[in-house]
């Protein structure tokens, strides 16, 4: 399998989705899938009526980047080659459509060598002249990952029966070191509102630390999780944040009114946005993972901007 920004891929799930997508995303331009089950391999997957094609690879476990760009560069080769060699069969199909552009669909692209290797490759296709009865004058090569399909991911998630996740690496400690040097008003805010969270602990102070800790790696993560809701999944973004500040607008009130104490606020705080989350579906739509990784990311944020405070309920 290959893990990717949204999801995991094997050589068969990759070309399921891939014909979701491109279905879904050339639907006016006459997509037309050609299974190798029925038409045989003829080294595209499937072309449109305005002379596109494509041919989906995606390996079925996780290479290095020098591994992976060499089985995408191969494999570019070698279904190239097949536009000469079944040449006859492919005018059967596309019939008086010239191909003006040759697309390589593949998960994750970790080597700009590719691109160059496509280039290379269609310079040398729009020279040979056994091809100029397929192949248009302008004829081009590209490589495009699953970035190219943001707006079809959604629907293809919910067909396949598949949640949105984001894989997002957690902060390292330099980082976090790094946040709070640049942050220093904010981390003594910080320290003033968790030490509320372990008042009368024996290691209090311990604790204390530790969980600032906890918080600064949940708000680095979990801004860059909504940097890439923000890039790919806009609609998703919007429906997140309107939920966040519909929270955030009552948290005050909340607070002042709560006869709680701060660990089971804060607790109860989660708890809230988690279950408005669910009210809207999210559970059905993104993986718990990522649901987790956005929760985190408001209780730290608000704990950062100032509207979670504990003052009210000691």
């Amino acid at each position: 399998m290959i893990r990717t920004k949204h999801g995991s891929y094997n050589g068969d799930s990759w070309e399921e989705a891939c014909q979701l997508f491109l279905k879904r995303k050339y639907e006016a331009e006459g997509y037309q899938e050609m299974s190798a089950h029925t038409h045989g391999d003829l080294g595209i997957e499937g072309f449109t009526r305005s002379g596109t094609v494509f041919q989906c690879y995606c390996p079925d476990e996780e290479f290095e980047s020098k591994k992976l760009y060499e089985a995408q560069r191969d494999k570019i080769t070698t279904d190239l080659n097949k536009l000469s060699k079944n040449k006859r069969e492919l005018i059967r199909y596309l019939g008086g459509v010239k191909i003006k552009k040759w697309i390589f669909l593949t998960p994750i692209i970790k080597n700009k060598e590719l691109i160059s290797h496509c280039q290379d490759k269609a310079s040398e296709y729009r020279g040979k002249s056994d091809l100029f009865d397929i192949l248009d004058q302008e004829f081009d090569v590209f490589v495009q990952d699953e970035g190219f399909f943001v707006e079809e991911l959604l629907y293809v998630k919910a067909i396949l029966n598949e949640k949105i996740d984001i894989n997002i690496v957690a902060p390292s400690a330099d980082e976090i070191i790094n946040w709070k040097e640049c942050e220093a008003e904010s981390v003594k805010i910080l320290f003033c509102k968790i030490s509320k969270l372990f008042s009368g602990s024996s290691n209090a102070d311990a604790m204390t630390n530790k969980y600032v800790d906890l918080v600064i790696r949940n708000l680095i993560k979990g801004q860059k999780v909504m940097n890439e809701l923000r890039e790919n999944h806009p609609t998703l973004l919007e429906k997140v944040v309107r939920i966040k500040n519909s929270i955030e607008s009552h948290l005050e009130q909340e607070i002042f009114l709560s006869t709680l104490k701060p660990k089971q606020f804060n607790k109860a705080i989660q708890e809230k946005y988690e279950m408005a989350l669910g009210t809207e579906s999210f559970s059905q739509i993104i993986s718990y993972a990522l649901q987790q990784d956005v929760i985190r990311e408001a209780e730290a944020d608000w704990l950062v901007r100032c509207p979670l405070d504990f003052e009210e309920v000691i």
